[in-house]
């Protein structure tokens, strides 16, 4: 059951009702907005307090948002990507549509129109984006795949099965019946922060939480780092834009 309110200060929120949700739960999403998740007994007029009650800190996020939009570099010619089997390409060439993307031999080739320079425009930088994020799956099946299973023989700790997704706010995840997801942007980080990410799903098999015996285990699969590790990932701005990500 959801609800969408409009506060001038801020605009529109989304509040969502789960019936798993056990307390509030505020976001706010590059794409998506102000996100709140309300648990299913609680009324909409609480949730919109509780919105109301932290709009300073909603408006600090906003700002942040919007800054780091003004300082995203755009993908056009010139501008280099790699990852670790990925490489960028663009080609102008004579052809009728302004843009095609296509995949050759770990190659992601962007061919625009002779002529053609409107790389600023948000449609295009999310046609590129898009493609580039498709091919991170497909990278990331080559990769995750093999070190999840890795990682999981070499702890113990069984997973049920595997997805990838392509979330860019939660890179992992473990549900209740040890299904792990993992998303194709962690193709864009250091091979030590991706391990970090499938251990702490692992460590999700037998905690389901967050509590002390899960920092335990996971600290232990981590000689220690995990408080390091997780400031270091946290540092990481994940987003598909142009730069070298072959660490």
């Amino acid at each position: 059951m959801q609800k969408i309110i409009n506060i001038p200060e801020i605009g529109i929120v989304l509040i969502t009702k789960k019936t798993n949700s056990k307390s509030y739960r505020l976001r706010v999403h590059p794409q998506k907005g102000v996100l709140l998740t309300i648990p299913y007994f609680v009324n909409f007029k609480n949730g919109e307090n509780f919105v109301l009650k932290n709009i300073d800190w909603i408006k600090v996020k906003l700002n942040e948002i919007k800054i780091n939009k003004q300082n995203l570099k755009i993908f056009k010619p010139n501008e280099v990507f790699f990852t670790r089997s990925l490489s960028l390409e663009f080609i102008e060439t004579k052809q009728k549509t302004e843009l095609v993307a296509k995949l050759e031999n770990n190659t992601i080739k962007i061919l625009y129109q002779t002529g053609f320079n409107n790389f600023e425009d948000e449609k295009v930088q999310k046609f590129i984006q898009k493609f580039i994020l498709k091919c991170l799956k497909s990278e990331g099946l080559n990769y995750l795949i093999p070190r999840l299973k890795e990682l999981s023989t070499k702890t113990g700790l069984i997973f049920n099965e595997f997805k990838l997704g392509t979330a860019a706010t939660r890179l992992g995840s473990c549900d209740s019946k040890n299904n792990i997801i993992l998303s194709a942007y962690l193709m864009l980080l250091p091979d030590h922060l991706i391990d970090f990410v499938i251990l702490h799903e692992l460590c999700h098999i037998p905690h389901k939480n967050h509590g002390e015996n899960f920092h335990k285990l996971l600290n232990q699969f981590t000689n220690g780092k995990s408080k390091q590790l997780n400031k270091e990932l946290k540092s990481f701005k994940i987003s598909v834009q142009p730069g070298n990500y072959k660490y």
